[in-house]
């Protein structure tokens, strides 16, 4: 092996080892719950009150936000149900995503991808160090990029719901433009889900299921995941 190779991979190395170090230092440093102070039993209390007190928009949204920090929970996923039902909106079905790797916390395919990239940089430096152990070394190597690519692609299956929000309000008019003088070509309803696609003006640029695209008023809505202050 030349030496320009050797210096090559363990710059390689050293880099993946920094990165995942920063990953990991700001994980810890901020909040991976999508409320500050709320955990998922706290957000499926807070939003069975709102149901009983015939808020299904609060209802939704809170449901919503406590299934991402316990998607495996039935009885979150029930209420979530019943509440859309009852609003006369359709159930959520759920992809594949969730039926097969939502059984496990989003924060969980995190920290795996941040272990996932100091595996497969200490292993790179330690087979430069310890050649007579590359095989069992490269076999750890190939672990920790599994589990980062098991990390990314969670992530790609939860990044539409950064840019989902729920109607608050009881009726909420759809506009062809962002102002109140524009003209309004459809209503949304109270607990129906959307996503959104642009801002402007105290307006949101929402898609519907149906593939309708229109402008709301945003105090009508509320993301899922909270935006940071």
């Amino acid at each position: 092996m030349s030496l320009r190779r050797s210096t090559y991979g363990a710059a390689i190395a050293a880099l993946m080892l920094a990165l995942g170090a920063g990953i990991a230092q700001r994980a810890t440093a901020a909040p991976v719950q999508p409320g500050t102070g709320y955990s998922a039993p706290q957000l499926y209390n807070l939003a069975n009150a709102y149901a009983r007190d015939g808020k299904p928009g609060l209802a939704v949204l809170d449901y919503e936000r406590a299934r991402l920090l316990a998607p495996s929970d039935p009885d979150v996923q029930a209420n979530l149900q019943y509440v859309l039902e009852a609003a006369g909106l359709p159930a959520v079905t759920g992809n594949w995503f969730d039926r097969h790797v939502g059984l496990l916390r989003s924060s969980t395919f995190f920290w795996l991808g941040c272990i996932g990239i100091l595996l497969a940089g200490t292993s790179e430096l330690a087979r430069r160090i310890y050649p007579r152990h590359r095989m069992a070394l490269r076999a750890i190597s190939a672990a920790g990029v599994a589990s980062v690519i098991l990390a990314l692609c969670a992530a790609a299956a939860l990044w539409p719901v950064m840019s989902e929000a729920v109607v608050i309000a009881p009726t909420t008019a759809q506009r062809v433009a962002p102002a109140t003088l524009a003209e309004p070509f459809g209503t949304l309803h109270e607990a129906q889900i959307v996503r959104v696609e642009g801002q402007r003006q105290g307006f949101v640029l929402v898609q519907t299921a149906a593939g309708l695209t229109g402008w709301v008023v945003r105090a009508d809505l509320a993301p899922i995941v909270p935006r940071g202050s």
